[in-house]
């Protein structure tokens, strides 16, 4: 074989004007590894990451794995989003308006309802399905007048009936929407007007129980005070006398003096719970049970279930009950700054969410207070309310006792711990900068760009540290390789083995580690007479990943941890103009690649923690498409430097976090596809020893992109 010049081949230099491009369209950006850190805004449902404040969770279903909640997006407003059991996280939508905002729901999650405002600025009832994602508008009661406002408030448990209200000025009005009726108002024949006690004036629906024979609400009682009203739904549909039967439930003060008001009921409607004045006129938290006969004096199917703290002048109010009506949670004053969420049991009486869960070993951070309680799972485990945080802020929780082996007792921070999922689909982000770093760091040049040796067979050892600055991510890579000359010197075979690891803190002391091996080999070809440079690299590897994802439970930090392995590879397409124009010792070589990359993550279950989760396997794609100019300054005979120009565009699949939180909801965050253009600037010194040996050194700096914001390269080659 014909012993040539190891590098470049050596050819007579032209003068020719160097190759002109086009920079690619910037493209819609994405950040290139997830941060953890909940924010004080929504930008993007499936970016949790970016912050979402809940508003509130007024409603859980019956086993406590499925609830809606209500959050603030500076986008779009008030929405709603809903967690399933199977399916992930889900925006209810809107009528086209500034917002939406949930109410109640059926006790199997099938069923949401609400309000969502139209473009003009009304309010109308919604009835949202599960099953096949719509949401319906209930219409009108009175279809004559059109600018009213509906509010759904709550739904039955075959979804088949929804109460709520309407309002216009001057008048408020309690309804029931039956589905497939055909006797209620003209115009909607679904819809029915409910009764309100004699004068009075206003009155609306705000539960309905799970049969859907009863609703309970409110009722302007005498038109001056507010009474607590069941109806007896039955009747309705047939019409007549017994449309609708209104019960008084009376007051803690006595059956006919004091005010009232009903906000939910029992799935047979033999329970109602509320807020009633006491006898000194302070607002306590009741409990109705038809047919009791212990209760207050002149009211005996009414309980005053009291309040918290020592005052007997505390406030409180009753928000839901279980299905069977034994188990209720809502709010009382506390002789503290913010009042305090409670949960109720014939057998401890009100007793805080506070003291409830630190009865079972979870303690709530100081001046953190967990102010309501407004949904309950039907064996009370699980309740869902708002909080105050220490910042003022406040926000979605979920309080779970667990009594049964699996997942534990904890308070979960929605927000917060939703971010720390989707912070947990950094792993695949990890994984796809893994498997890109040997081929834009170790190879970001062809083989036969390296330093010229004489000999036709060669070895090297590689070594690259990067980091990135938005994510705090640090990726590390080792490797050999050697390669040989083909062909009187027109073509380079190459091939190596190399190890590469990435590590990231996450947030609370949270942290993804993964380290791997992959295998990587180049062809590359010039051909005779051309200044052209062709080659054909690709790379494959395998990691182990160790997922720490941290998350606040009450004043602690719980740790949920998982292992999970990972494969991928990328192929790259390159071509190089040599020396398409010369300026002095100085060369400009333009030159432009193509990628393809593929990732698969396996699924892993965690374990440790109370609010553990299954996370399922994803599968990502990216192209990645790059151009250049590379110009190369020979200082001396052993000595050049490299200075490189390039523009680069990425597109593919996003990092996503699908699977199940373990005795709660699904989750689906992240995903979908995205596009990235970003531009690195390289420098790079060549130093021949002899002839040799050569050592290799460069830096990489990059704008916002899928490339390591800075990344540093050193490396030594032999050739024989």
């Amino acid at each position: 074989m014909a012993r040539v010049a190891f590098g470049t081949r050596v050819r007579r230099r032209q003068n020719r004007k160097w190759l002109g491009f086009g920079l690619l369209l910037a493209t819609t950006a994405l950040v290139m590894a997830p941060r953890v850190e909940a924010a004080g805004e929504i930008l993007d449902l499936s970016r949790p990451d970016l912050g979402w404040i809940y508003y509130g969770i007024p409603a859980v279903s019956a086993d406590g794995t499925i609830f809606v909640g209500n959050v603030d997006d500076v986008l779009n407003g008030l929405r709603s989003v809903y967690y399933e059991a199977d399916g992930g996280v889900t925006s209810l939508g809107s009528f086209g308006g500034s917002y939406s905002e949930a109410r109640g729901m059926s006790g199997d999650g099938r069923y949401i309802v609400g309000r969502s405002r139209l473009p003009s600025g009304h309010d109308r009832a919604f009835r949202w399905d599960a099953t096949m994602l719509t949401m319906q508008d209930l219409g009108l009661l009175y279809v004559g007048i059109p600018n009213a406002q509906m509010d759904a408030w709550d739904v039955s448990g075959d979804g088949k009936r929804v109460v709520g209200g309407y309002k216009r000025p001057g008048m408020t009005r309690a309804w029931a929407w039956i589905e497939g009726a055909t006797t209620g108002e003209v115009g909607n024949e679904q819809m029915f007007r409910l009764n309100g006690l004699d004068d009075a004036g206003h009155w609306a629906a705000h539960a309905v129980s799970d049969d859907g024979n009863y609703a309970a609400g409110y009722s302007d009682g005498n038109a001056t005070l507010s009474r607590a009203v069941r109806w007896d739904l039955r009747g309705l549909e047939a019409g007549g006398s017994n449309a609708d039967i209104i019960l008084d439930l009376g007051s803690l003060t006595g059956e006919m003096t004091g005010s009232s008001r009903a906000l939910d009921i029992s799935a047979d409607g033999r329970v109602v719970v509320g807020q009633s004045n006491d006898d000194v006129g302070h607002p306590k938290a009741f409990r109705w049970v038809e047919g009791a006969t212990t209760g207050v004096v002149g009211n005996v199917q009414m309980y005053n279930l009291g309040s918290l703290g020592s005052d007997p002048f505390n406030h409180s109010a009753a928000n839901a009950v279980s299905r069977d009506g034994t188990i209720v949670v809502g709010w009382s004053d506390a002789g503290l700054p913010q009042r305090l969420a409670f949960r109720w049991v014939e057998e401890t009486g009100m007793e805080s969410v506070h003291d409830w869960l630190g009865r079972h070993g979870v303690s709530v951070e100081a001046d953190q207070y967990l102010m309501d309680a407004t949904a309950v799972s039907d064996d009370g485990t699980v309740v869902a309310g708002v909080m105050a945080l220490p910042d003022g802020n406040e926000r979605a929780y979920l309080a779970r006792v667990s009594g049964q082996p699996g997942p534990g007792t904890g308070l979960m921070d929605v927000a917060q711990y939703n971010a720390t999922l989707h912070g947990a689909a950094g792993i695949a982000s990890a994984g796809e900068f893994l498997t890109w770093l040997p081929m834009n760091g170790a190879h970001h040049r062809p083989l036969m760009l390296t330093p010229n040796l004489s000999g036709d067979m060669c070895a090297w050892a590689t070594g690259d540290f990067a980091h990135y600055g938005e994510s705090g991510a640090n990726l590390a890579l080792a490797e050999t390789g050697a390669c040989v000359d083909l062909a009187g010197g027109s073509v380079r075979l190459g091939g190596s083995i190399g190890t590469t690891a990435s590590w990231q803190a996450l947030s609370l002391g949270g942290a993804a580690n993964m380290v791997g091996q992959y295998v990587l080999g180049e062809v590359d070809w010039q051909p005779d007479g051309t200044p052209l440079l062709l080659s054909v690299t690709g790379m494959l590897g395998g990691w182990q990943a160790k997922v720490d994802r941290a998350y606040s439970n009450g004043a602690a930090t719980a740790v949920s941890s998982g292992q999970t392995n990972a494969m991928g590879g990328v192929v790259r397409v390159r071509a190089d103009w040599l020396e398409a124009a010369v300026l002095g010792n100085t060369s400009f070589n333009p030159w432009a690649s193509v990628s393809f990359g593929a990732l698969h993550v396996d699924g892993y279950s965690e374990s440790g923690g109370p609010f553990p989760a299954r996370f399922a396997a994803q599968n990502l794609g990216h192209t990645d498409i790059r151009v250049g100019v590379t110009a190369t300054t020979e200082f001396s005979s052993q000595t050049k430097l490299s200075t490189t120009l390039e523009v680069a565009h990425r597109t593919g699949t996003a990092a996503s976090a699908v699977g199940q939180v373990d005795g709660l909801f699904s989750f689906s965050l992240g995903g979908g596809t995205y596009g990235q253009t970003w531009g690195r600037l390289g420098l790079e010194l060549d130093h021949k020893i002899n002839e040799a040996v050569a050592l290799s050194g460069s830096v990489h700096l990059a704008t916002n992109g899928r490339d390591p914001t800075v990344a540093i390269s050193a490396g030594i080659k032999g050739a024989f």
